[in-house]
């Protein structure tokens, strides 16, 4: 028997659909106007508005630098170094400077005790409606509430004590915060702590990191709302769940600027947590198929980094002043020479990555591309099973532009599709995600990121504008 996945029911139990609903700003057919008007509006915008000198560092492809440029952890995320914190410091639809809080402004590192001690922190927090519309008692639809979501609280701390050597930690409390128990998460398989060790053997020799640290695999992006690590049937308990991480040890090498490679042996305490929720039915009165796993899980990543650059030639310049080859300008001096025109650089990327354990097996392809102009794309698609009988293929696909380095237009399409078989179904969920919006830095370490979101699914199409605040240091 097979079927798509399970949607609301009516009195006699023939499975209704939900009307496509768009609650804000809804089309009859269904296309929000405000994906609309920010699909209209890009290009317009980009025209109009000429594009940053220098493009923010969080967008590594259009900046030409590799995450370990601006973080400690050579993957991404987590704690900034004195680069990546310096190259945000002064980035700002306003400045201090410009609020009289010059001491702010002109702050000029975020190292103590001579650069061996490094601090920082993350604050997001995220306004939207959890779930989806469902029909009330009466029959009318019901809308779930505007809630607040606070996604991350998380200080961290890097020592240096050598210049080979790098000691992190952070800590990030969880939804038990409120009942008196930080380290309850809101995922299975999430951590409160993160802590590790980086020795570099120097130069373009390997380094060796050990700890409790989340596996090199696929393309960490730093909105936790992105659904290539998610589950299409389970949207509250995604695969790879924000803050994953896992005690193990793992190598990195780039032997060149245009190649770079990670493996890794890892524990799977929080895979398993993740995979195998007790208790978490996959479909009514039928528990998941338990995944085995190894005792440990192994982890590969191979990223190639192509870079192109055109144009960068001189102007011409005239032999004489007048601009007419003559010689006639009779000792007038000479015209400035004109600038060379810049070069347009294209940074690209394209890899992939296995983690793998037992029956789970999740496969990584990622590429990406930018230009120095503020233009990047990135692509990923991630294929995963638990087991022959739990299997998913997500796929990404993202669009940004750097109108000002404190104003980037975005865009992304995510598809998520879940197909699992039982002694009793043969089950498929398809998810589809669409998201445009603006990141904002309204002051340095103060994003503001209004969007609009539309998710379409076998139960319902509902779209909402949300917003995330991001604080970070």
């Amino acid at each position: 028997m097979r079927r798509t996945h399970l949607g609301a029911r009516g009195a006699g139990g023939a499975r209704t659909a939900l009307p496509s609903l768009t609650p804000l700003w809804g089309l009859p057919w269904g296309l929000p106007w405000g994906l609309l008007c920010a699909l209209l509006c890009a290009p317009l915008c980009a025209l109009l508005c000429a594009p940053a000198a220098r493009a923010t560092p969080r967008m590594s492809l259009t900046a030409g630098t590799p995450c370990v440029g601006c973080h400690f952890s050579p993957n991404g995320g987590g704690g900034r170094t004195e680069l990546g914190w310096g190259a945000m410091s002064k980035v700002g639809a306003l400045t201090y400077d410009q609020l009289a809080l010059a001491p702010l402004h002109a702050q000029e590192s975020n190292t103590l005790l001579d650069g061996q001690l490094s601090v920082g922190f993350d604050a997001r927090l995220q306004w939207a409606r959890l779930g989806g519309p469902e029909y009330g008692p009466t029959g009318a639809v019901v809308y779930p509430d505007l809630t607040m979501i606070p996604m991350q609280l998380q200080p961290y701390l890097a020592v240096k004590p050598t210049h080979d050597l790098t000691l992190y930690g952070s800590f990030q409390p969880g939804s038990g915060l409120r009942d008196g128990d930080p380290l309850t998460q809101v995922y299975p398989g999430m951590s409160a702590f993160e802590a590790w060790g980086m020795y570099s053997l120097g130069g373009d020799k390997p380094y060796v990191r050990v700890g409790l640290f989340q596996p090199t695999f696929g393309v960490r992006e730093d909105d936790h709302t992105i659904l290539v690590r998610g589950d299409a049937a389970n949207r509250r308990a995604p695969v790879i769940p924000p803050n994953f991480r896992e005690l193990g040890v793992e190598v990195g090498y780039q032997p060149r600027r245009w190649l770079r490679a990670e493996v890794g042996v890892f524990d799977v305490h929080h895979l398993n947590e993740s995979l195998n929720r007790e208790g978490t039915p996959q479909l009514p009165g039928v528990l998941r198929n338990s995944n085995a796993l190894w005792p440990v899980a192994a982890v590969a990543r191979v990223t190639a980094l192509p870079q192109f650059t055109f144009g960068g030639a001189a102007a011409p310049k005239a032999a004489d002043e007048f601009a007419d080859d003559f010689a006639d300008d009779f000792g007038a001096p000479s015209a400035p020479a004109a600038p060379p025109a810049p070069p347009v650089t294209l940074n690209a990327w394209v890899g992939g990555s296995a983690y793998a354990s037992g029956d789970f097996l999740m496969l990584n392809g990622f590429a990406g591309a930018g230009l120095s102009g503020g233009l990047s794309v990135v692509a990923e698609a991630m294929w995963s099973k638990r087991t022959i009988m739990y299997r998913q293929l997500n796929t990404h696909f993202g669009l940004k532009y750097a109108l000002r380095d404190w104003a980037v237009l975005g865009g992304r399409v995510e598809r998520a599709q879940t197909h699992s078989t039982t002694t009793l179904l043969d089950e498929v969920a398809v998810t589809w995600q669409y998201v445009a919006g603006v990141e904002l830095f309204v002051l340095p370490y103060l994003e503001v990121r209004p969007e609009y979101r539309l998710v379409d699914n076998f139960d319902h199409r509902f779209g909402q504008a949300t917003v995330q605040v991001h604080l970070f240091y």
